[in-house]
């Protein structure tokens, strides 16, 4: 079993316990599935990765990355430290802003 986090006082995840067996401190991103569909406006301060459909606004706080799975469709704004697209993505009416990195 692993001991309770040093900072917080909190009991583990397993999420937690298997990323910090992989050797880092920085927590698994959020992940909007292939079946999500949302729309709204999203602020996150960890790295996000989309894989379903999103239309709205979503802004990163920080260092994070915003990974745009091929099988994603995106209408909107993201804004973000690392914006990261992979080749075939719909990006609908799309504006992205941070530093792009396209991915095959």
């Amino acid at each position: 079993m692993t001991a309770p986090d040093p900072v917080t006082d909190d009991p583990p995840r397993e999420a937690d316990a298997l990323h910090n067996a992989a050797g880092s401190r920085r927590p698994l991103p959020s992940i909007i599935g292939i079946t999500v569909v949302m729309k709204g406006e999203l602020i996150v301060g960890e790295d996000l990765v989309i894989e379903g459909t999103f239309d709205g606004t979503i802004t990163g706080e920080g260092t994070d990355t915003v990974t745009v799975r091929r099988t994603a469709r995106l209408r909107g704004n993201v804004s973000a430290a690392v914006v990261r697209v992979e080749d075939g993505t719909n990006l609908e009416s799309t504006t992205l802003s941070g530093r792009i990195r396209l991915a095959t």
